[in-house]
């Protein structure tokens, strides 16, 4: 459908957005829809039931599919809360989504602040729907509730500014959350041979900080909470998958993130 008469400056301004997280470097795990086949995560679909991603969102965008601003930030809403909701809490995709979760809520407070983003359009649309499904009950409820929990979660920290201004908030000693979220996108951007060598090197200097996967034999896991223990180990690795990552941004515009390793607090995880 398209676009609600009065919306047009509104969906401009989402489109802004989604273009600026789009640019950042470390936004590569939300660009594309999570190859959970290639990436052998079987149970995503089963953990996932409405996949959504920041590519999607602007062809969307571009081809007049949104009728309200407040539909795109549902939308924009569901790419962070999915990877949130498929990874271990405190991992580092979990941490990534979370970061960009803030940054998105701040900027589009923004957006409401100044334009008409037609949420009164939606709630109107949302109660026409629950006269319809009223026999349907629990189900209804318990999604109602799950979704007003995490739009609690995104309203914390409120006075953070919009790009990494919650660096220093990430509650880890040795490194900040844009620290570890850049030392994990600049991994997923690295070669095999460039990726074997960070893990090797791990493992001679600080092997707590390798483990073998479990669901998948011979797949291994870099712990970025025991790893950033060694400072000077974490410091030199990031800035040489920062050198190596800057040399293929500007060789390759975009590039797969590679699936021998998988970076997980306890579970293995890609979005």
């Amino acid at each position: 459908m398209p676009p609600v008469e009065g919306q047009e400056e509104a969906l401009a301004r989402m489109t802004k957005i989604v273009n600026a997280f789009l640019a950042r470097p470390d936004s590569g795990p939300f660009r594309e829809p999570v190859d959970w086949r290639g990436l052998e995560l079987h149970d995503y679909p089963e953990i996932i039931k409405h996949m959504m991603d920041l590519g999607t969102i602007k062809r969307k965008l571009e081809r007049n599919q949104y009728q309200t601003a407040a539909q795109v930030a549902s939308d924009i809403r569901l790419v962070w809360s999915n990877c949130m909701t498929y990874n271990a809490e405190g991992s580092d995709f979990w941490l990534l989504a979370k970061g960009f979760s803030r940054r998105f809520e701040d900027r589009y407070r923004r957006v409401k602040a100044d334009v008409d983003v037609g949420e009164d359009l939606e709630e109107e649309k949302d109660e026409d729907d629950e006269e319809d499904d009223e026999g349907a009950g629990e189900d209804d409820e318990d999604d109602e509730e799950e979704g007003e929990e995490f739009a609690e979660g995104e309203g914390e920290d409120e006075e953070e500014n919009e790009m990494g201004s919650s660096s220093h908030a990430s509650g880890f000693d040795g490194a900040t959350l844009d620290e570890r979220s850049k030392f994990s996108a600049n991994l997923l951007m690295l070669t095999g041979l460039e990726l074997g060598y960070v893990v090797k090197t791990i493992e001679i200097q600080c092997p707590q900080a390798i483990e073998i996967g479990q669901q998948v034999p011979g797949k291994m896991e870099i712990v970025v909470d025991r790893l950033i223990s060694n400072a000077s180990l974490f410091n030199k690795l990031s800035e040489y998958a920062e050198q190596k990552a800057s040399q293929r941004r500007q060789k390759i515009p975009t590039r797969k993130a590679p699936t021998i390793i998988d970076i997980s607090n306890r579970r293995k995880r890609k979005r």
